[in-house]
């Protein structure tokens, strides 16, 4: 045979159509696209509405004293419980987890509940975020929009509660490709799940200008920081990030000893009172010590007084940041863990810039207000098992991209030294004791519509292309 002939062969073997599979991948994305571009717009615009309960309540509940004023929050999620409306109970990413290894109805009423739950858990001054409820409306928001669009299989049903987890995430911390990962690493403690991951950042993306369009897009830090990496920096890097891992793993033991105390102690209803009260307590007996304009209350960030970044650039006493630190890790751990309605990610960021500011300020003074956002890079990692969405995340919410290397080298040490522990239950440590078809594969044909004939030509074609395949739909 001519070499003419070989060529001529070769082009005659396989068509452009049958070499990218365009009729496969055309129809998986028409399946996915559309549906994440929908629970983009829903999830934006409910984060919208989210943010700005949040406001109202702050301002609602501004003129009664902060450590009072929790308990109000308490009582208000105990009523919920008491008349059997448990959705809002916690901070809602350990649910959100918990429907991802296995899908199940999600009441239409769980959305607005648990928005104007949180909403005035943080406006009574609970020290609670808004990640946690968001990423379980989210997903709500997934799982109504898969149901409406025809779809009951538990695997569907997945990838449609990833996009609405990223989605609402992406919004509500102006972070979309943050938000993306975070939806995929999240259900694991050592595993992510990559193989949607083009349907769940457009979603992402989608939040977030829906939620930039109304609120506007200025960062969640105003300060600004550098870091030039240099080697005698290492050495100090790498302590840091091992200091961030132990605190991380004092915090996750604090808030599991809390929510298994409530839970053996107490009556479900009666757990947020109990957790508020003490929240009182902490927010009364810190603010005899703490500068004025400086609580440990509410979010810390973002809403009300910045006291992160207060911190990043005033020049504060050592034992006012380490009650800080101290106060927001306790009254967080036993707020969220009594099932106030309210998450755990800004306290852990709270706690990392506490702990940051400390190291900075003793070891690297000139570099002070850099440390606050790598520590709360590393406490944040560490507390989720979310090392690569928790840097994009910090990038993101700081646009400050000069201190990328330091702020890796202090995830991934903080990460390590952590061990696997975490404050959301349902992590599964990896993807490897999942059925072959917990999410539908790439090349599951049936589940797209497509004839075998469409797409492959024979079996050996078949198994090479299943193995890629499957390889990447992990």
């Amino acid at each position: 045979m001519t070499e003419k002939e070989h060529k001529q062969n070769i082009f005659n073997w396989t068509s452009f159509k049958d070499t990218f599979y365009f009729s496969h991948f055309s129809k998986f994305y028409r399946l996915y696209i559309p549906a994440a571009i929908i629970i983009g717009i829903i999830c934006g615009l409910m984060m919208v509405i989210f943010q700005l309960m949040i406001n109202a309540s702050i301002l609602l509940f501004s003129h009664i004293p902060i450590f009072i004023a929790p308990l109000i929050g308490g009582l208000f999620s105990a009523s919920l419980i008491y008349i059997g409306r448990t959705e809002i109970a916690g901070s809602g990413i350990s649910k959100a987890i918990e429907l991802t290894h296995k899908p199940e109805d999600i009441k239409n009423s769980t959305t607005m509940t648990k928005m104007i739950a949180t909403a005035v858990s943080i406006g009574t001054g609970n020290p609670v975020g808004r990640e946690g409820p968001a990423v379980l409306i989210g997903a709500a928001v997934g799982n109504s929009v898969a149901r409406r669009m025809g779809h009951r299989s538990p695997s569907f049903l997945r990838v449609f509660l990833m996009m609405g987890s990223a989605a609402a995430t992406a919004g509500i911390y102006k972070a979309p490709l943050g938000g993306a990962l975070f939806a995929a690493e999240a259900p694991y403690r050592r595993d992510a799940r990559l193989g949607y991951f083009v349907p769940i950042v457009i979603s992402s993306i989608t939040s977030y200008l829906v939620f930039i369009l109304f609120m506007g897009v200025s960062p969640h830090f105003t300060f600004h920081v550098t870091f030039d990496i240099t080697l005698h920096a290492i050495p100090l890097l790498l302590i840091f990030g091992f200091l961030c891992g132990i605190v991380s793993v004092f915090f996750a033991a604090v808030f599991t000893f809390a929510r298994r105390y409530f839970v053996l102690r107490l009556k479900d209803w009666m757990d947020p009172i109990a957790g508020s009260t003490i929240a009182c307590i902490l927010i009364f007996v810190t603010g005899l010590v703490l500068y004025p304009g400086l609580s440990i209350a509410g979010l810390g960030f973002d809403v009300g007084p910045d006291v992160i970044d207060y911190v990043a650039v005033a020049q504060l006493p050592l034992y006012i940041l380490v009650v800080l630190l101290l106060g927001k890790l306790f009254a967080s751990s036993f707020v969220v863990g009594g099932k106030v309605s309210g998450g755990v990610l800004a306290s852990s960021l709270f706690v990392g810039a506490m702990l940051g500011r400390i190291f900075g300020d003793l070891f690297y003074p000139e570099l002070a207000a850099a440390f606050v956002v790598l520590g709360m890079g590393a406490v944040l990692a560490a507390n989720t098992n979310t090392p690569v969405a928790t840097t994009i995340l910090l990038l993101e919410m700081s646009h400050t991209f000069d201190i990328v290397i330091p702020l890796v080298i202090c995830v991934c040490v903080s990460y390590l030294v952590s061990g696997g522990s975490s404050l959301y239950e349902g992590q599964r440590i990896c993807r490897d004791d999942e059925f072959h078809d917990f999410f539908p594969t790439v090349n599951d044909l049936k589940s797209y519509g497509i004839k075998s004939s469409e797409f492959l030509k024979d079996s050996k074609d078949f198994d090479q292309f299943g193995a890629t395949a499957d390889e990447n739909s992990s």
